[in-house]
């Protein structure tokens, strides 16, 4: 591969990740929820708090955690009551989006022929 060839693939990849990131940084405030939002959502947290302040700060909005992700930097949560996502804002989360926005990667995307019923990842029956 001569350095020619190398550098054009190099300046593609770059524009293509920053076009990304561009896109990104527009699709996702627009896609979260707005505070008066409740019932499950998933809620992102700075990875700057620890374990036990995000299932504190899920506990303190009034809702129940139900799954993590992302090692617990992403909780699929949920609560009834109306103005949920605007306590978890308030109790430490970045955003929260509606489950269904990200329902396809854990399935690998688009490149994914899922063998599994349809619908969002359920928690494990206690035993």
């Amino acid at each position: 591969m001569s350095s020619t060839t190398r550098g054009l693939t190099l300046k593609l990849l770059v524009g293509f990740l920053g076009l990304w990131l561009a896109v990104m940084a527009v699709a996702l405030p627009l896609a979260a929820l707005p505070e008066s939002a409740g019932g499950r959502v998933l809620a992102v947290f700075s990875p700057g708090l620890s374990a036990d302040a995000r299932l504190l700060a899920i506990a303190e909005a009034e809702g129940r955690p139900v799954l993590s992700f992302l090692g617990g930097l992403a909780w699929l949560a949920e609560s009834e009551s109306p103005g949920f996502v605007g306590r978890l804002r308030t109790a430490g989360a970045w955003a929260a989006y509606h489950p269904d926005s990200f329902a396809v990667l854990p399935q690998g995307g688009c490149f994914y022929i899922s063998v599994h019923p349809p619908g969002l990842p359920q928690p494990h029956p206690p035993i």
